[in-house]
């Protein structure tokens, strides 16, 4: 559950980090327009720069589909609650405390299983804690924090437009 949770709001950063970029990006350009000097000489650059980290940023992002995944992994856990739901209540219907309820309740069980996505390395650590940190831990950080921080691009392309506007 806490993962489908941590990949919606992953996926929520992540649209509004490229909602924001690409908004103050298409400002910047408008802007470069009216004043070609105002983010200095390397201005035009720089905007085709951030645009092409933004266009890569955006498709990164579409092909590790963080909504979908995230729904899929609730509704999978869903299944996986109302099963357990079921077995709890075969211990009180003697005539399903049979071999073959049982069975049919882990063949669907593993048929759940296999339909769900794994958790990952990084999921194992925040658990248990246990090892140290390894490229697989750091790499979700990443993803996790990597919209927040990039949110600095944008503000730090309006600070000039804010500036040139109030002049």
């Amino acid at each position: 559950m806490r993962a489908s949770q941590r990949l919606a709001s992953r996926g929520r950063a992540w649209n509004a980090s490229l909602i924001s970029l690409s908004t103050s990006t298409a400002i910047a350009s408008i802007a470069l327009l009216a004043d070609p000097d105002m983010y200095g000489r390397g201005g035009p650059t720089l905007l085709v720069c951030v645009s092409v980290l933004t266009l890569v940023a955006s498709l990164v992002t579409s092909g590790l589909d963080y909504s979908g995944r995230s729904r899929n992994m609730f509704v999978n856990y869903r299944k996986i609650q109302r099963l357990s739901a079921e077995a709890e209540r075969a211990k009180d219907i003697p005539e399903k405390q049979t071999r073959e309820y049982v069975d049919a309740l882990n063949t669907q069980y593993d048929a759940l299983l296999d339909e769900s996505e794994n958790h990952t390395e990084a999921d194992h650590y925040r658990a248990t804690r246990e090892g140290k940190r390894t490229w697989a831990v750091w790499r979700e950080l990443g993803l996790s924090f990597g919209p927040y921080l990039s949110l600095a691009l944008p503000i730090a392309l309006l600070i000039p437009f804010a500036r040139w506007m109030l002049e």
